[in-house]
């Protein structure tokens, strides 16, 4: 183990040539297509190959992307978001407001099947579309020119230029889908209007993108070249930086923070990140239709002990589904969230014996889990805590795509899981427990109350009001135990101080744009 090495190793640098960059991501992305693609390493590359109406600028603020300024009606309910001028993709065709329509009814088309859909109900007809309803010329949203982009809501959503940052919103290029179907994707198929551009790809090895000549801000940016390494363990992601292979990685063993801080100073790079992990659980069947199981399992989980232990301290327990950082709204926690751990362990055991299970008699029950170091540890320590209140646990551990496509299909019993926020919004956590959301609600929650205050909430056109009614659905949700919230996410990166232009921020987003290298 590292940790027992007490030795301070000197970092050999990643190359010699401060144009090229080297990033270690997670898992590798099973597709690069911005409508079917999901997790934190798919997120990264998005970011720096497309661009959508808005941006996040090198603090992780909100700005300006390929939209130079947007107007608001009235109502609130019409935008209309006026593209930059000579916009171009990464082939060098014109970029105008229609691939901005034609990207969002692709989006919506329920053939797409595309994975965040739900976040443009708020869209004029968007759910009829999504849900095969209504076709997708009658989605709100049309181009009035070349560079102007009108978007129709159904009820004023002030977050929309939010939203218009996230990963499914980037625009996407009918001419390279139409000539190449799903293939587009691949580096000799591949147009997007980001920073950068993919030119080459080996499975497993790694995926090379070059700087984009037609971006807009392409003369800003001083890293040529971007080299992004899929890295499914955390030991290996962590031995590879310091052996000076790696400029940058999302990955490192948990419980190794403390001795990265000690031995590799200046290193480790920590802010309150904007997502949660929790424990999903299959509430359309049993054991989890019971609410009393449920509960007994969420009580019986030592959310501080896990954070201190395995965790190193990093993160913070969770007892709600939404995040502190989100703005302009309060968590609201579990009831139990005050009581001792003594006092959870006596209720959830007498609660697991009202339902029917002992350790005698114990429930059986399967998690799956994407098997990294640290996901490992977390369910292995869930599982004796389980057991000390009548539950026996079957560890399934497998690929991130595998427990993704599981959760999606329903064919788990519980399964450790995260939630990032696609925009800063407490809706963005929210909207996955609503019945109707069929793309992300992968716990099959369906409560009538909790549905009804999240349509209120989105309905309202008054901000107080909105917050107050998705904070009594958050509410809801939690004395209901949906799922199981464990702890905070920070956003945490091991970045080279060579690395310039880096600035630690909620969204954890740090677009390759930004950054340069001083060796």
């Amino acid at each position: 183990m590292l940790a027992l090495l007490g030795l301070i190793v000197p970092m050999a640098p990643a190359s010699a040539d401060n144009s090229v960059f080297h990033r270690g991501l997670g898992n590798e992305p099973r597709t690069l297509d911005p409508h079917r693609a999901i997790g934190t390493s798919a997120s990264i590359l998005i970011y720096d190959l497309f661009e959508g109406l808005m941006t996040v600028d090198r603090e992780g603020q909100l700005t300006y992307g390929a939209a130079e300024a947007y107007e608001v009606s009235e109502d609130g309910q019409t935008y209309i978001f006026r593209l930059r001028e000579n916009l171009r993709w990464s082939d060098g065709k014109p970029k105008t407001a229609e691939d901005f329509v034609y990207s969002f009814r692709r989006l919506m088309d329920p053939r797409t099947a595309a994975r965040y859909a739900s976040f443009l109900y708020l869209i004029e007809n968007g759910r009829a579309v999504n849900t095969g309803q209504a076709d997708t010329d009658t989605l709100g949203v049309r181009a009035l020119d070349d560079r102007h982009l009108e978007i129709r809501l159904n009820n004023p959503a002030p977050f929309l230029p939010d939203l218009m940052a996230a990963v499914a919103a980037v625009a996407v290029p009918a001419h390279a889908i139409e000539a190449h179907g799903q293939q587009w994707t691949r580096p000799a198929n591949f147009v997007g209007s980001g920073a950068y551009r993919l030119t080459a790809a080996v499975p497993q090895t790694y995926l090379l993108a070059e700087r984009n000549p037609y971006h807009y801000a392409t003369d800003s940016v001083r890293i040529e070249r971007v080299y992004y390494y899929p890295l499914e363990n955390d030991s290996a992601s962590l031995q590879r930086y310091r052996a000076g292979e790696l400029d940058l990685t999302l990955r490192y063993p948990a419980d190794q923070a403390r001795w990265i801080e000690r031995n590799l100073p200046g290193h480790l790079r920590s802010s309150p990140g904007l997502g949660t992990g929790f424990i999903l659980l299959n509430i359309s069947r049993p054991p989890f239709d019971d609410p009393r199981v449920r509960r007994a399992l969420s009580l019986a989980i030592d959310r501080e002990g896990i954070v201190a232990r395995l965790l190193d301290g990093q993160v913070e327990p969770a007892y709600s589904l939404v995040p502190p950082t989100i703005e302009n709204y309060t968590p609201q926690q579990a009831s139990f969230h005050s009581m001792t751990m003594q006092a959870r362990m006596a209720e959830a055991r007498q609660l697991m014996q009202e339902a029917g299970y002992s350790q005698r008699t114990p429930l059986r029950v399967a998690m799956r889990y994407d098997s990294q170091d640290t996901n490992n540890n977390i369910v292995i320590a869930v599982r004796a805590m389980w057991r000390a209140v009548g539950a026996d646990m079957e560890m399934v551990n497998s690929d991130f795509g595998a427990v993704i496509a599981d959760a999606r299909s329903g064919n788990y019993e519980s399964a450790l899981y995260a939630w990032f926020a696609a925009f800063n919004d407490a809706s963005t956590f929210l909207g996955t427990l609503d019945s109707t959301n069929r793309s992300t609600n992968f716990a099959r929650y369906a409560n009538e109350e909790f549905d009804a205050l999240m349509a209120a909430a989105s309905a309202s056109p008054d901000l107080e009001e909105r917050r107050e009614l998705m904070q009594q659905a958050e509410r809801v949700a939690m004395e209901d135990h949906a799922l199981i919230p464990v702890f905070f996410y920070a956003g945490q990166r091991l970045v080279n101080p060579v690395v310039q232009g880096w600035v630690d921020n909620p969204r954890a987003a740090n677009l390759t744009r930004y950054l340069y290298i001083e060796r």
